[in-house]
């Protein structure tokens, strides 16, 4: 979980929000990271809200949590038999049954980052000079806005 690519949508031509200020290049790096941790009022939520309502809200429930770092690291080894029992319980979540025999040709075809708007070579425009991941000051910083956020979700220790 990062502030990164929330940031890099934000500053993108692709974002069609009221973001000027940002898309300009205002905005120093770690200022727009820390906005996009702790929101910018009555504009864009803050980390917490979103993870609160998008993630945290579903744990312990009957629904089935799909973890982006999970999802990577299978595809990265689609034919091994790791990723096959991940992928049958993904589909079995969602209700694919019977599961296609060209399985793995169509998770690739889903997975192709040429195909979406939002992977980060694909956003036009305002390419912030934004690192792969979080300083470690706004990693304290998201222990700060939303504590014990990051364990909860798998990042870092509990």
């Amino acid at each position: 979980m990062t502030g990164c690519s929330r940031a890099r949508f934000f500053v993108s031509e692709n974002f069609d929000g009221d973001m000027e200020v940002l898309k300009r290049g205002l905005v120093n790096t770690n200022d727009l990271l820390n906005l996009m941790i702790l929101g910018i009022h009555q504009k864009a939520p803050s980390l917490e809200d979103i993870f609160r309502h998008n993630a945290v809200g579903w744990m312990g429930t009957s629904t089935y949590l799909v973890r982006y770092e999970e999802i990577i690291a299978h595809l990265k080894r689609l034919d091994g038999p790791d990723a096959e029992a991940y992928f049958m319980r993904l589909f079995t979540a969602c209700g694919l049954d019977p599961v296609p025999a060209d399985w793995r040709a169509r998770v690739l075809v889903g997975s192709d980052r040429r195909q979406s708007s939002t992977a980060r070579e694909n956003l036009a425009g305002g390419q912030a000079d934004l690192p792969d991941e979080l300083p470690e000051i706004q990693k304290r910083l998201i222990e700060y806005a939303a504590p014990g956020l990051r364990p909860l979700l798998g990042y870092g220790q509990a």
